[in-house]
């Protein structure tokens, strides 16, 4: 395999550092790399090989066309939200059948974990816990389809049987767009009104601690990277981005989500998945609730990548290589550390040298979504046992720069009192 094609959907800036860090494993394996991405810029270093920008709304079979045109042998999708994993699993089924191998899963196992009731059922027959829910018909609502006047009050009598708050969810939506906080009977009235204009599920809000895993694997072999822990729920969906996110060491939480990651993992086998998605909990009632399961690269990939040192960018790329069994099973020792990331002020030139020079830094930039710019974003690693000088450092450049924030300082100092661990560890093994 000489030349591997990579589909992004968004700024690779987002893959950075650790996509760059799979150049060796590409000279090794005498390939050369080529990013196909619809969106953002690709910089100088950014990623080991050539980039190419192609129209966002390219079809798949545009995009085939056109990896095939380069000369690929092979391809990695590294696309998210949803909707463009959807897109990269037709791409790359189309491939297949061109005699051109690839690391994505098939459209049937992306199709249903994009849908968000689908995946409540499958995630349920799987025997995982998941809050209870319902399908609301966005066309019954709407008076698209056939009229059917008791729709709403039948939503009423199964909403109170589900319990209040609740929260209503768009079917195909990504990154907590378009959820509706429903506090009581009165928030529901106020929806039905005004339904969103498609089909949705009403689900049960569950008061935890919101967290993540993502699951990288093929062929029924696969590695569950450490948890990612990322703030309260209950209430009104805030902005992913917006508060401090970490991996740390809970031993208790990790030994209870033992059996749960090894029912994940039948779940990928029984879909056959082939390449990484990114399961999304709550941590309520001593139980983990699985409320998604994102079938792509995720917005916690650097941090899973941070806490573990195994590095979900190589994964994909040994996965297509055909190695994937032996390079796994070199991954199962590697320590683990802790992971932050939390939002910051603009970052300059001198804050980031500031900041790499204080602390162990993954990726310290300028947030832009969909070309909104949400201000600064901090990913910070650290070996268990060297807590305190992460904490003086975050207080150094507080001092000096005044761009992470007093408030953020004190929620990492909280976090690392709570679940400060000095002996290192070593990763569970993966089920």
């Amino acid at each position: 395999m000489r030349r591997i094609a990579f589909l992004r959907s968004v700024e690779i800036e987002r893959a950075v550092p650790h996509i760059g860090l799979i150049a060796p494993d590409l000279e090794a394996a005498g390939a050369v790399a080529g990013l196909f991405h619809t969106d953002g810029e690709c910089a100088e270093g950014e990623f080991p090989g050539e980039a190419r920008r192609i129209p966002a709304d390219a079809s798949p079979g545009w995009i085939a066309d056109t990896i095939e045109a380069w000369g690929a042998d092979g391809y990695v999708s590294l696309s998210l939200p949803d909707e463009n994993a959807l897109r990269d699993a037709v791409v790359g089924e189309i491939l297949a059948d061109r005699g051109i191998p690839g690391v994505t899963h098939s459209v049937r196992a992306t199709a249903l974990l994009a849908n968000k009731y689908e995946t409540k059922v499958a995630v349920s027959a799987a025997g995982l816990t998941t809050p209870p829910g319902l399908l609301m018909d966005g066309d019954l609502l709407a008076g698209r389809n056939l009229p059917v006047p008791a729709y709403r009050d039948a939503l009423r009598r199964r909403a109170a049987a589900l319990g209040f708050p609740l929260l209503t969810k768009p079917l195909w939506d990504n990154l907590s767009s378009g959820i509706r906080f429903l506090r009581d009977a009165e928030a529901l009235d106020a929806y039905l009104k005004e339904p969103y204009d498609g089909n949705a599920v009403l689900e049960a809000c569950l008061t935890g601690e919101l967290c993540s895993v993502e699951i990288v694997g093929r062929d029924g072999e696969y590695l569950v990277q450490p948890l990612v822990w990322k703030g309260r729920t209950g209430g009104e969906p805030s902005f992913l981005f917006g508060q401090l996110r970490h991996c740390a060491p809970r031993p208790t939480r990790e030994r209870l989500f033992g059996p749960v990651a090894k029912r994940l993992v039948a779940l990928c086998r029984e879909l056959d998945l082939n390449g990484v998605v990114e399961v999304e909990m709550i941590h309520a009632d001593g139980a983990f609730h699985v409320i998604e399961i994102n079938p792509r690269i995720s917005g916690s990939t650097a941090m899973s990548i941070a806490a573990s040192e195994r590095n979900t960018y190589a994964c994909l790329l040994h996965m297509l290589l055909g190695d994937w069994s032996g390079y796994r099973a070199g991954l199962r020792t590697r320590r683990r550390r802790w992971s932050l990331e939390f939002p910051v002020g603009h970052v300059t030139p001198e804050f980031e040298r500031a900041a790499r020079a204080e602390l162990d830094v993954v990726r310290v930039s300028n947030l832009v979504i969909d070309g909104r710019d949400h201000g600064g974003n901090m990913v910070l690693a650290c070996a268990y046992g060297e807590e305190e000088r992460l904490l003086r450092g975050l207080e150094r450049l507080e001092s000096r720069f005044g761009t992470i924030g007093r408030a953020v300082v004190e929620e990492v100092e909280d976090v690392v009192s709570r679940h400060c661990r000095t002996p290192a560890e070593t990763a569970p093994a993966t089920p």
